[in-house]
């Protein structure tokens, strides 16, 4: 049986950003059957020492500083702590999947800026932590319809990261396909366009050991982002990630979205078409 969890803290819809933590507990919620049918383990991440010390080796004093005065630092670190756990379990073949919600979002946050309601990139991080555990090439790929520019300033120049980025709006001036750093700017994405987009890389052959996800239902048609997609999109690439993967562990993290209702549908079409 696949060992699948998610990882969650209810400080993430008390405590986290204002455009984000609204949908954090309808999207938990709506996982409960999952949970009582004993399909996917809940954990709770907590904050210790190994996050604090790769916080302060992935970031700069200075934005530490400047998220602590934003009021964001404790929910923040929290939920970069919950992306470096999952990414431990799955290196230790602990679980197969995880699933982490986040208080507030990684993604647009660089070693010494962050904007996009992110304040500490939790992959990063867990990228810097999966490097003590002597994982060697890992895999990530964003379909947040806004650019992972602050992954991109952290990891770029790492010859064992694959980054593939599909975004909507925004520039990314920085490929180095030598490296294994992809930027496909797809606006105003559909479903079939989405897809096709991510097809042409995912049947290409890929030497990694983990995959991590960075998923928002920004990119959903009733969402923010200027993705146009539906509920359907996300339960058909999680299949298709599955498959991609063959065998290897997969991490989800949750990025952008709003909307209560839209991740209710999302981040369940997302886990229930992975573990099926």
């Amino acid at each position: 049986m696949l060992k699948a969890a998610v990882y969650y803290h209810p400080d993430f819809a008390d405590k986290g950003y204002t455009t984000l933590r609204h949908r954090v507990k309808p999207g938990f919620d709506a996982l409960q059957p999952l949970v009582n049918s004993g399909q996917i383990q809940v954990r709770t991440p907590t904050i210790d020492e190994t996050a604090h010390a790769l916080l302060h080796t992935t970031h700069s004093p200075e934005l530490v500083e400047r998220v602590i005065s934003a009021g964001y630092h404790e929910v923040a670190l929290l939920s970069a702590a919950g992306v470096i756990q999952a990414a431990e379990a799955l290196a230790k073949n602990e679980l197969d999947m995880a699933f982490c919600f986040v208080g507030s979002g990684g993604h647009h946050a660089g070693q010494n800026y962050c904007w996009g309601f992110c304040y500490y990139n939790d992959v990063a991080m867990a990228v810097n932590r999966l490097r003590q555990l002597r994982i060697p090439d890992i895999m990530i790929i964003d379909i947040d319809p806004h650019s992972g520019d602050g992954t991109r300033d952290l990891l770029a120049a790492d010859p064992h990261i694959i980054h593939l980025n599909f975004f909507a709006d925004e520039d990314y001036p920085y490929e180095d396909k030598n490296r294994g750093n992809y930027g496909v700017l797809i606006d105003g994405a559909s479903d079939k366009v989405l897809a096709a987009a991510l097809e042409e890389y995912l049947e290409r052959e890929w030497g990694y050991n983990l995959l991590i996800v960075i998923v928002g239902h920004d990119g959903h048609c009733l969402d923010y982002g200027d993705f146009y997609l539906t509920t359907a999109f996300y339960g058909s690439f999680a299949r298709r990630i599955k498959a991609f993967a063959a065998g290897r562990p997969v991490l989800f993290v949750l990025s952008g979205g709003s909307l209560p209702q839209v991740a209710s549908e999302v981040i369940p079409a997302i886990i229930e078409g992975y573990i099926e």
